[in-house]
């Protein structure tokens, strides 16, 4: 009798001990669950967001490609998703820097910093200027009221309350203003035009004369100058500027030995005053070729190049084009 109660008492201990067993495997397999479904659900939300920012990159690139064509000069592509509110810090150029090289140390794209600093000369910036650097890259543009907001927001595939959120404005506050536009990206010829790395060094030697008026040295009246003057040696090597085409070459009573060359985005060098001609009409001459020699022929006081650049009939500073 003893012998039976021992034997019920310990099957009541086993009993007990499958059933807090069981209890805490299923409790287990219930926390388990709950993991699961809540990791399905947030991944699906992440799933439904992600899909929504990628509707809206293909529409606003499909907008693009059917508004826009981009011919080169000018041209740019738009961001694909709101940017953060834009803010600036001031930093000041140490001795050393470029616009390069403050880029690289921040991240930041050259044509940004030139274009927000409103930099003429970005190939000649001098210590101590102050920068304002953003925190991610775009473009300043002016704004005169709220029509003109709605027709930049247009042309750069942006909503006017994207704009006016990244900006920090309200939008009856849009008056007479520089809007910052993110993520604007420009093609290379732009780049290389903003950042004045089109243009290489056509001769070696030192500034004698600036682009812009003077004191004509053969009249003493005060005359515009359409280019700038590099003297050196006589015979000293004329390099082109950039690749193209020659157009000219030949004598001027004012340049003496001249060379033209056109080259893309409707550019043209002008080289005055050579002692020889090395190219031909017609020819194609490559960034950085030999094209001719110093020399002091033509309208000249000294053996000297009169370096011209210009765009459209115009022409325009080479200091702004060119890396010297």
């Amino acid at each position: 009798m003893q012998h039976k109660e021992q034997k019920l008492s310990s099957d009541k201990k086993e009993s007990t001990v499958i059933e807090k067993w069981e209890y805490f495997l299923i409790s287990m397999l219930g926390v388990v669950f709950c993991g699961f479904a809540v990791a399905l659900f947030s991944l699906s939300k992440n799933t439904s967001s992600d899909l929504l920012l990628s509707k809206r990159t293909l529409k606003k690139t499909l907008e693009y490609s059917s508004r826009y064509k981009d011919s080169g000069l000018g041209g740019a592509y738009k961001p694909d998703a709101v940017t953060a509110p834009v803010t600036y810090f001031d930093y000041y150029i140490k001795s050393g820097e470029s616009i390069h090289s403050i880029a690289r140390r921040f991240g930041m794209d050259e044509v940004t910093l030139v274009n927000i600093n409103n930099i003429s000369c970005a190939s000649v910036v001098r210590a101590g200027l102050k920068l304002q650097i953003p925190n991610q890259d775009g473009i300043l543009v002016n704004v005169k009221d709220k029509d003109e907001l709605e027709e930049i927001a247009q042309k750069y595939n942006f909503e006017k309350e994207e704009l006016c959120k990244i900006n920090n404005l309200s939008n009856d506050n849009t008056e007479s203003m520089k809007l910052f536009i993110p993520g604007v990206k420009f093609d290379s010829l732009t780049r290389s035009i903003l950042l004045g790395e089109y243009f290489r060094r056509p001769a070696y030697g030192r500034f004698t004369s600036m682009y812009g008026y003077r004191k004509d040295p053969w009249t003493g009246t005060n005359n515009f100058h359409s280019g700038v003057d590099i003297a050196n040696r006589n015979g000293g090597n004329i390099y082109s500027a950039a690749a193209g085409t020659v157009i000219y070459c030949g004598w001027s009573w004012v340049y003496g030995n001249m060379i033209r060359i056109k080259h893309p985005g409707g550019y043209i060098t002008l080289y005055g005053h050579l002692d020889k001609i090395q190219v031909k009409d017609g020819a194609w001459v490559n960034s950085g070729a030999i094209i001719g020699r110093m020399g002091n022929t033509g309208r000249s006081t000294g053996t000297h190049l009169h370096y011209e650049v210009q765009q459209g009939g115009k022409t325009v500073n080479p200091l702004r084009v060119t890396i010297f």
